[in-house]
């Protein structure tokens, strides 16, 4: 819609859009986060291996509980996406060589549910597998870090600026019949 202003109320038009500017900046981060979360969603299904030799499928997706888990919260000057597991950072950053070996417990699960082993030799393959990790490291999946996704959180943003923008323009424009 086309919004024609007077020339004498661009004075008042400014005055009330800039009392109004924090709603709409929350408003327009709300709901980028939203769309983020959806983004996120499909970035954590197509991730890269972290196997820093590049073997393995893609997606950082086992159980499925870190897909799940995409969070948004709003907070009085706009909103965050997150993902609250606790193993998010490492999903996300990677885990560095030299570290100590994560949880065997976990990665015999991961055995057991990917490859259908007895649990006998689930551990005994995990006790291996933890131990390579731990020397080797893992990459980061990179799926939100990543600068491509970085930018296009940004653009969501963009996005739902303008839309509240336009928004409210039309709702004053109404009310003051501008």
């Amino acid at each position: 819609m086309a919004i024609r202003v007077d020339p004498a109320k661009l004075g008042l038009l400014e005055s009330k859009l800039t009392h109004r500017l924090v709603a709409i900046k929350s408003r327009a981060a709300l709901s980028a986060a939203h769309r983020s979360v959806a983004y996120l969603q499909q970035r954590t299904r197509t991730a890269p291996s972290a196997n820093p030799s590049g073997v393995g499928h893609g997606g950082a997706v086992n159980t499925g509980n870190y897909l799940r888990r995409w969070r948004t919260m709003r907070h009085a000057d706009g909103a965050s996406v997150y993902n609250p597991t606790p193993y998010a950072g490492v999903i996300d950053l990677g885990r560095r060589p030299g570290s100590r070996m994560p949880p065997i417990g976990i990665i015999a699960r991961w055995i057991q549910r990917r490859l259908a082993v007895p649990e006998a030799a689930a551990r005994q393959s995990a006790f291996v597998i933890a131990r390579a990790i731990a020397q080797r490291g893992l990459i980061g999946r990179r799926v939100m870090s990543h600068p491509v996704a970085l930018r296009q959180m940004a653009k969501f943003f963009q996005d739902e600026f303008v839309k509240e923008l336009d928004r409210e323009l039309e709702k004053l424009a109404r009310e003051e019949a501008l």
